[in-house]
Formats: structure tokens, C-alpha cells, sequence
């Protein structure tokens, strides 16, 4: 650690900080290239992470500079009314490792945990998948070496499907069940639906119906939907409607940024316990396959995860080529300062 910058200065990152904002977009690019499999950053989804946080939460993000320069990032995801404070991003110049940089970020996001008022921290680190192709194993050693340890939180499994590779489409999409009706939509949700894919999105399937929630649940929708169209995203969704009823069972998302025409995320799958058992989840995932690329065509990457206790979910997944490829494991650690220098 001898080597440490000695100038080294944090300052907040600000998304009118033209100069500062594109140096931060070099950093993402340049550790993007040595990191975990993922898709390229986007700039305008980058960019727009800095005015638009996700539903429920706030974002703290700094830069850490040296000789002027951007050499380091920090990002604090905070969510409401939650003890914890998650590292979205701790990240450090490729060719600045091992100078204590990353170890004066991680004391940076204690104190400032601290300043809010969270008595953890938690981080995301990959790793290796049984069998699966080894990944770099620092991230670990280094929470580890910062006082962090491994979550019970279940760990989650991190799947890629290559349309060049796999064609899940080549049987066509199943016949929708009896009593059941398919429907489509953009990245705006209708206002016919908008309370209940809050409701499906927040428990998960699973919990009553509160009418006493409706407002929060129609907002968080409609904040998610602010979220995307601000980082420039665009979502593809389609939901399952209950005939009998009139109500959603379930639905699905697939989003992707303005930069990667060829990736594409695969998000949210949920059903209804209700209506579990008739195969929803994978006509959901095929349907809105095909709808996906009759308006992205040159969509040929798809990746998504899924708690690895989530079974069912990755066996569909599976099923349609989806192929396991690394895992995420939850760390965690309390926020204390003690021994931190400065």
C-alpha cells in the first residue's frame, strides 16, 4: 500500500458535471472491459442513473479523483425505511489496483452509511458457479479483508440465453389455457393494469390484495416506469388476464438500454398463486420473446437472474436455453468506524 495516492479526493458526482460525469463514463467503460460478463455501459442509461433513481430509493454517488483525474467510483443505493446501505458500485481504475484505493472507497461508503443513519452495509460480489466458467475471485478476498462476510440471504444465479445459440421460439408459443387471455404493452403500463402489476410486482405473487395500498402500489409503478424512460430504456411487457375475473394472473418484462442494440434484460416474472400450475410463466417468457423481437430485431443476448432457491423460474429459464453462468452473493457487513483512518 505504500503506493497510495496521497491527493487522493472524493467529490460528489453530479449529472451537471459535464467534465466530471464524462470521466466517470471512461472509468465504467475501462473496468467494464476487465469485469464480470455483462453488457457494455450505455451512456444514456448511465447518465440518467444520475437523476433517476429507482422506486423507493435513494442514490449517493461520489468519484474519487487523483491528479485531477477520476481514478474511482462509489455508488450508495438507499432504500426507504431499510437499516442497510447496498454498494451498487465500488469500482477502481484497472490499472490503479492493489494502491489502497478501493480500501479508502469502501471506508468513503461507511461514512457515508453512517451520515444515513444504516447500521449495514451490504454488497453484491460474483462468483464462480460449480462447473461453470471461474470468475475473478478478488471482489470476494477483498470483502472479506474489509470486514465483510457472506449473507443467508439465498445467493443468486446469474443465466445468459444466446439467440445465435438457442432458438426458444422454434417450436412457436404454447396455446394460451382455457379461461385465460394474453395482453401486451410498452414501457408505460396501462391505467387498467398499473395497480395490479404494483401489486403481482411487490409481493411477488403472493400476498392478498390490500386495497388500503392501492395508492402506494399505483405510484410504485408508475416511479419504475419515470425511472426507465429517464435513463432512456425501453420495456416490453405482456400479462396473462384471468378471464373469470378480469385481473392480471401474472405478467412479464424484458427492458434494454439505447446503446446495446443486442442485449436485452430479462426482468420480472411473476404469476399469481392463484393460477400457478398451468405453465404461465413460460407463455409469458415465449409470448413476450416474440414480441421483443418483432420490435427489436437485432436483440441476440438476453441475461436475467433469479434467487437461487427460485427453482421453478430457472428451470423455465433453462428450458429455454438460458445458460448458468456465474453467481451473486450477498455480503454484508456493520457500519462501524472504528480503525478507519482519517
Amino acid at each position: 500500500m505504500s503506493d497510495t495516492p496521497s491527493d487522493l479526493e472524493f467529490v460528489p458526482l453530479a449529472a451537471d458535471d459535464d467534465e466530471t460525469v464524462g470521466q466517470w463514463l471512461s472509468l465504467l467503460a475501462d473496468a467494464a472491459e476487465s469485469g464480470p460478463r455483462a453488457a457494455p455501459p450505455c451512456t444514456a442509461d448511465m447518465t440518467g442513473s444520475l437523476r433517476f433513481a429507482p422506486p423507493a430509493t435513494a442514490l449517493d454517488d461520489w468519484v474519487v479523483r487523483s491528479g485531477g483525474r477520476v481514478v474511482g467510483a462509489l455508488r450508495l443505493a438507499l432504500p426507504d425505511g431499510a437499516p442497510s446501505a447496498r454498494v451498487d458500485q465500488l469500482l477502481v481504475h484497472p490499472g490503479l489496483h492493489r494502491r489502497g484505493i478501493g480500501r479508502a472507497l469502501h471506508d468513503h461508503a461507511l461514512r457515508r452509511a453512517r451520515e444515513h443513519g444504516r447500521s449495514t452495509l451490504s454488497a453484491t460480489v460474483v462468483e464462480s458457479l460449480p462447473g461453470g466458467p471461474p470468475q475473478d475471485p478478488g471482489p470476494a478476498a477483498f470483502a472479506a479483508a474489509m470486514g465483510a462476510a457472506r449473507s443467508d440471504i439465498p445467493a443468486g444465479v446469474h443465466q445468459w440465453l444466446d439467440l445465435d445459440r438457442h432458438d426458444p421460439l422454434a417450436g412457436g408459443v404454447p396455446a394460451t389455457p382455457a379461461g385465460y387471455s394474453l395482453v401486451t404493452w410498452g414501457t408505460v403500463t396501462p391505467d387498467e393494469y398499473a395497480v395490479q402489476v404494483s401489486e403481482l410486482e411487490l409481493s411477488l405473487g403472493d400476498a392478498p390484495v390490500d386495497r388500503a395500498a392501492q395508492e402506494v402500489r399505483t405510484s410504485y409503478a408508475r416511479q419504475f416506469e419515470t425511472m426507465r424512460r429517464g435513463r432512456g430504456r425501453r420495456a416490453y411487457h405482456t400479462g396473462v388476464v384471468h378471464d373469470g375475473s378480469g385481473r392480471l394472473a401474472g405478467y412479464t418484462s424484458v427492458s434494454k438500454t439505447t446503446g446495446n442494440p443486442a442485449y436485452a434484460l430479462q426482468g420480472m416474472t411473476v404469476v399469481h398463486r392463484e393460477h400457478r400450475g398451468h405453465r404461465l410463466g413460460m407463455l409469458l417468457k415465449l409470448a413476450n420473446l416474440e414480441y421483443v423481437l418483432r420490435h427489436e430485431p437485432a436483440v441476440r443476448l438476453l441475461d436475467t437472474a433469479n434467487a437461487e432457491d427460485n427453482q421453478p423460474m430457472i428451470a423455465v429459464n433453462a428450458a429455454m436455453g438460458f445458460e448458468p453462468y456465474d453467481r451473486w452473493v450477498f455480503w454484508t457487513r456493520s457500519v462501524d468506524l472504528s480503525g478507519l483512518s482519517g
